[in-house]
C-alpha cells in the first residue's frame, strides 16, 4: 500500500493536524480525514489514484 508521503512528499505532515501520519498508508488516512475534512479525503484518493 502506499504511503501519504510518498503521495503528496513533505506536504504530507500538514495532515498531521487533522490526525494522519504521514506514513499511514492512504486507506487508513482517507478514513481519518473523511470525519474532519472530507475534501481533503478526496483530494488524498485521487492524488494517490495512479499510484496504486
Amino acid at each position: 500500500m502506499v504511503a501519504v508521503i510518498h503521495v503528496l512528499g513533505v506536504h504530507a505532515y500538514s495532515f498531521v493536524r487533522y490526525g494522519v501520519d504521514p506514513h499511514d498508508d492512504v486507506e487508513t488516512a482517507v478514513k481519518k480525514l473523511e470525519a474532519k475534512a472530507p475534501h481533503l479525503a478526496q483530494f488524498l484518493r485521487e492524488a494517490s489514484y495512479y499510484l496504486h
